[in-house]
């Protein structure tokens, strides 16, 4: 079917996927304003689709040559150009100024053709616009790639192979322009192939945003509003469900918050929980969990973590919050934080029983004066009944 379709039928279907996307971008755009590079990438796929309108009233005699050729090189180099741009904003989620250099691309060429006039003899101009468009779309799957340990979303690997292979459709147009018979297929498949790949990128950029919009929910839902630390829903599903042997747990209560709030105001009670909890952070190793389980509570789960060595960790987090210089109205704040230990021994049935010797730990701590560390000790496990056979005389 692909085989009796023409060159002005292909470029009409072309543009019609170039502007099926950028509405796409556009309403998504709509639904999500931060997402800053929905709008430029449809602004790239506008000027592709005006492009493509151009290139099919030239190749339909419509337009003079003079007009078209040029026209639509620098408008479709400048769409591939915006393309990039609004991929790199898109992926990374920030501004670069420096992306928009890539405008000047379209701007060269424009220029050269206006000297040299290489945009007139047709193979040329189409072997150096796909030859442009596909270092545009190379980079802008690499750039896609290249954030996937930030963003670890499942649609990135989609959207950069649909990116791929794009870019290598434009590569093989290239490649049989200047050596004919070395690709198996014809520019005009290319062409319809490329369709696909216009709807797949629109396609999963969506997905993207969709799945970006729904880890960002799972993070509020997990996060507390205040410290950006785990809350107690994220702390609970971090614990093993069994095999917690040799793990330890960790439950603090910052000293007299009550006071502080009373005395200095709420919003210094705030600045006392976030002092707090960056203090504790940048003391933790991987793999270890810290969240705010209510109010001025936080909890500490350590893996593979002996009691000693827990305890060290502790005291150093004990001191590291003694230390801290919290200023309110010229006044320093003084903190501390009392600190319950208990590690698990293996005869828990739950994290509830660790949880309550936890917590006794925490209550010796405060009934022994306030900014120490107590440790509850694992319960001893009962000593075997023996029966002796011998009776005393």
């Amino acid at each position: 079917m692909t085989a009796q379709l023409d060159l002005a039928t292909v470029l009409l279907l072309h543009k019609s996927s170039f502007l099926v996307g950028a509405f796409c971008f556009l309403y998504a755009r709509w639904q999500s304003p931060r997402d800053e590079g929905l709008g430029i990438l449809a602004s790239g796929f506008l000027f592709l689709a005006l492009a493509s309108t151009l290139a099919g009233y030239g190749e339909q005699k419509l337009l003079p040559p003079y007009l078209w050729t040029l026209s639509s090189f620098t408008l479709g180099i400048g769409g591939y150009a915006l393309f990039w741009i609004g991929v790199r904003r898109l992926s990374a989620g920030r501004r670069r100024l420096a992306d928009w250099l890539a405008l000047c691309v379209p701007v060269a060429g424009a220029l050269i053709g206006l000297v040299t006039h290489f945009h007139v003899v047709n193979y040329i101009r189409a072997s150096v616009f796909n030859a442009t468009a596909f270092i545009f779309l190379a980079t802008s799957a690499a750039a896609i790639i290249s954030e996937r340990s930030r963003e670890p979303l499942p649609a990135r690997a989609m959207l950069a192979a649909a990116m791929a292979v794009g870019a290598n459709l434009c590569l093989a147009v290239v490649i049989g322009l200047i050596k004919p018979g070395i690709v198996p297929i014809t520019t005009t498949y290319a062409f319809f192939l490329a369709i696909i790949c216009h709807f797949a990128i629109a396609l999963f950029a969506l997905v993207l945003v969709k799945e970006r919009a729904e880890a960002a929910l799972r993070r509020s839902a997990d996060t507390d509003a205040l410290t950006g630390v785990g809350n107690r829903r994220w702390f609970l599903a971090q614990l093993p469900e069994s095999g917690w042997q040799g793990d330890c747990l960790i439950v603090m209560d910052l000293d007299h918050f009550k006071r502080i709030n009373d005395r200095y105001g709420h919003h210094t009670g705030d600045q006392v929980l976030l002092a707090f909890a960056d203090a504790v952070q940048k003391n933790l190793r991987n793999g270890d969990g810290f969240a705010r389980l209510g109010g001025e509570e936080f909890g500490l789960y350590l893996p593979r973590t002996s009691e000693a060595l827990a305890f060290a960790i502790a005291e150093r987090l004990r001191r590291a919050v003694e230390d801290l210089q919290v200023v309110s109205n010229g006044q320093t704040v003084a903190v501390s934080v009392s600190i319950g230990l208990t590690a698990a021994s293996g005869t828990e049935r739950s994290w509830e029983d660790l949880f309550n010797r936890a917590d006794a730990a925490l209550y010796a701590a405060k009934r022994g004066g306030r900014n120490r560390v107590a440790c509850e000790p694992a319960p001893a496990e009962p000593e075997p009944l023996v029966f002796s056979l011998d009776r005393a005389s």
